[in-house]
């Protein structure tokens, strides 16, 4: 686990690149060439559209933990790869919270953020 002052550098050099980005946007590639989708934190969820053309839903691979989103995908012209990993303090994800459609060729995912941790109580003895 990361230190949270490496974390939040991290978020910080993030939002530093998608400010460069037309639509203040993070880019995801596909392998080293093609822009293939973007992503972004809607306050209690996150948000990612994939463009992959002639992919059917049997070939997309998508795995959603508390920190990391992958997908993969494969035809037989192109594969498809994508890993974002959220290390931020605010933000984790819920796995059990994903909404994932694909549409003519565009992957929409939605995760639901988990719920703020407010710590236990514990009695004094």
């Amino acid at each position: 686990m990361k230190h949270p002052l490496e974390a939040l550098l991290d978020d910080w050099m993030e939002m530093m690149n998608a400010m460069q980005h037309p639509r203040m946007r993070n880019n995801m590639q596909m392998g080293e060439h093609s822009h293939i989708g973007d992503w972004e934190d809607r306050n209690g969820e996150i948000a990612i559209t994939v463009d992959m053309p002639g992919v059917q839903k049997k070939d997309i691979e998508l795995t959603v933990d508390k920190h990391m989103v992958k997908m993969t995908a494969k035809t037989e012209d192109r594969d498809y790869s994508f890993d974002k990993e959220f290390n931020s303090l605010t933000t984790t994800l819920n796995p059990d919270k994903v909404v994932a459609k694909l549409n003519n060729g565009v992957l929409d995912v939605t995760i639901q953020k988990a719920e703020e941790h407010k710590g236990k109580k514990i009695a004094i003895k």
